[in-house]
């Protein structure tokens, strides 16, 4: 997309009529909700319920996986932003669950884009492996329950009094499958 067609897309937030009112929102989500969850675009704030802006506050990355990026962004979210409830919600057919050959075969396209060997890109990479540099996993409901456990005995996110509960969203027909309730 050239530049100025990006600058027309997003144009067309400040269209939206609830954009107007945007500078009387603070950081903090009206609802005490953080969404950690996958990048894929078939997932909209609409899936969380989310119908204006202020009410969740929303972390995005490929599988929606508590990283120590997301893990620091959670703590400010928790400790900044006033957040007491945090959503992690996978998505069926994530491109996160991937085997340690697909991760392989993905280190290799990266690797022949730019010219160096896998093991340079790695390093780029900031990783020793396949596995620690794209944190591929098998099972999304397994992958969801982990993040979820990770952060329920994170010992900074147990002294905040956070509830942490894990969903799965079903991208063929639209339900939020809760984990607990399975």
């Amino acid at each position: 997309m050239e530049k100025n067609e990006l600058k027309k897309q997003f144009s067309r937030w400040s269209d939206l009529k609830y954009y107007f009112p945007y500078k009387e929102l603070t950081g903090a989500p009206k609802l005490r909700l953080l969404v950690i969850t996958c990048m894929d675009c078939r997932i909209v704030d609409e899936v969380f319920g989310v119908t204006e802006p202020g009410q969740v506050t929303i972390i995005r990355n490929a599988g929606a996986l508590v990283t120590p990026d997301s893990l620091r962004s959670t703590l400010i979210a928790v400790y900044e932003l006033g957040v007491k409830n945090i959503a992690i919600v996978g998505h069926t057919h994530c491109g996160g669950a991937m085997s340690t050959s697909r991760m392989n075969s993905m280190l290799e396209k990266m690797a022949n884009s730019a010219d160096i060997t896998p093991v340079e890109t790695l390093k780029l990479l900031g990783s020793s492996s396949v596995e620690q540099a794209f944190l591929g996993f098998n099972d999304v409901e397994n992958q969801v329950i982990e993040s979820v456990l990770k952060l329920r005995r994170h010992p900074l996110i147990i002294a905040a009094d956070v509830k942490v509960e894990g969903f799965v969203y079903d991208t063929e027909n639209g339900i939020i499958i809760d984990l607990e309730e399975e």
